[in-house]
């Protein structure tokens, strides 16, 4: 194992653990912490919820900072021997945007703090059509598009071991 050998393996161990880090805390946040919140009515449980909001949105930076410069890293490495089939390029152009799209929902729509008011909105009374529109929007949106890129990434990553063996 050489330099470069190593150097990749850090890359892919960065990419892997902001990755991890940003979904994983979207898991709780959306299933355990939200709910939790909501049921609330104690005044430092929501003033809680504000310090840990703030919190993780510096995590949530720090893990797209990283995100885009290993996943570019890891791009170019993985495009540049010019033996990878289209079928692999076209899979990663969509894992490419739904990352995007992930991204920005979190920029563009955070001044107007989606988050909290789509996670935090009653839902009981609706019709279904609109409960599912609910669970769909703001950070759950993040959340499932975050999931659906750990999928394309694990068959891009089978992908790639086929296509070298």
């Amino acid at each position: 194992m050489n330099i470069s050998d190593l150097f990749h393996v850090f890359i892919r161990w960065a990419h892997l653990i902001s990755a991890t880090a940003w979904v994983g805390g979207s898991i709780f946040w959306v299933l355990v912490l939200n709910p939790s919140v909501k049921h609330s009515e104690i005044s430092f449980i929501k003033k809680l919820h504000t310090r840990l909001s703030t919190e993780f949105r510096g995590l949530v930076d720090t893990c797209i900072f990283v995100l885009l410069a290993t996943g570019a890293i890891m791009t170019f490495n993985r495009l540049t021997p010019g033996d990878i089939g289209y079928q692999y390029a076209l899979i990663l152009g969509l894992k490419i945007a739904f990352v995007l799209g992930m991204f920005y929902m979190i920029r563009a729509k955070r001044h107007l703090n989606f988050i909290s008011k789509a996670n935090l909105a009653e839902h009981h009374g609706k019709p279904k059509s609109k409960r599912l529109t609910a669970l769909l929007n703001g950070y759950n949106l993040v959340l499932v598009l975050g999931l659906l890129v750990y999928l394309l990434s694990d068959l891009l990553n089978l992908m790639y071991i086929s296509t070298i063996s």
